[in-house]
């Protein structure tokens, strides 16, 4: 079976003009980054944050050759958070742009 080759960084593109809900003092992590690890682990299959995060430690090396990570994985907590406070509008604005 032939490799599917990813460019994440094209789906985190589509993202940056994404405002971030979060409180200025709650970004240690970069809003693309969540976004992207999100997306690839709903896509692979992850049903919730949980899973997103078990899916975004088991792929680190993967993800750190595509993705900033100044701080590593984020937590399950930092991706629940995130994803209840997007804004489904904006987010899914970002699909059709």
């Amino acid at each position: 079976m032939a490799e599917l080759c990813v460019d994440v960084g094209s789906i985190g593109s589509h993202f940056e003009s994404l405002s971030d809900p979060r409180h200025t003092r709650n970004r240690k992590h970069l809003l693309v980054d969540i976004v992207v690890i999100s997306i690839c682990g709903i896509l692979c299959g992850a049903s919730g944050p949980t899973a997103i995060h078990r899916w975004a430690k088991s792929k680190h090396e993967w993800l750190d050759k595509h993705l900033a990570l100044p701080h590593g994985i984020p937590s399950r907590d930092c991706l629940r958070r995130l994803l209840m406070v997007l804004k489904p509008e904006a987010f899914q604005k970002c699909f059709e742009e």
